[in-house]
């Protein structure tokens, strides 16, 4: 998985004293801010139904953002009750410490289609944004992890 290769490239910038980054690759992104006074990072997600515009702006001091969907390309994903791509949910966006686990929950809550939400709400230690299949949004916020602003500020 992506989120595991940057999570891995992330361990050599975390191994550099007085070092912030963001490093993305692919919409799995991982940072890091020392001063938590600092402006956090800003992390935009993407609208699936408009890739050139954003849903939601996530400020992120340290932590992983993932985001799962169809938007880049296609149905790639199933869900593994049907064998076929999930309904009724357009994206699902993790936010948490861990970007291996935050890119895992992505992925898993996406494939789960109309069952996203139940399912990341007993996810421990994460936020999360979900695009449903109308448009609309949902999304939460655990207290070690930055706020999904909505609407765009």
């Amino acid at each position: 998985m992506k989120g595991w290769a940057v999570e891995r490239a992330a361990e050599h910038l975390r191994a550099l004293e007085s070092t912030d980054f963001c490093l993305s690759a692919g919409g799995d992104i991982a940072c890091r801010t020392l001063d938590p006074a600092a402006t956090p990072w800003r992390i935009g997600i993407e609208d699936p139904f408009d890739t050139s515009t954003l849903v939601a702006l996530v400020p992120v001091h340290t932590g992983a953002v993932a985001t799962s969907g169809a938007a880049h390309r296609g149905d790639h994903l199933v869900d593994a009750r049907t064998g076929r791509p999930p309904t009724g949910v357009a994206s699902v966006t993790v936010i948490a410490d861990s970007l291996t686990w935050a890119d895992i929950d992505a992925t898993a809550a996406y494939a789960l289609g109309r069952d996203a939400t139940r399912w990341l709400h007993g996810r421990p230690n994460s936020g999360y944004l979900v695009v449903w299949a109308d448009g609309s949004t949902t999304s939460s916020a655990a207290s070690n992890v930055a706020d999904v602003q909505l609407p765009l500020p």
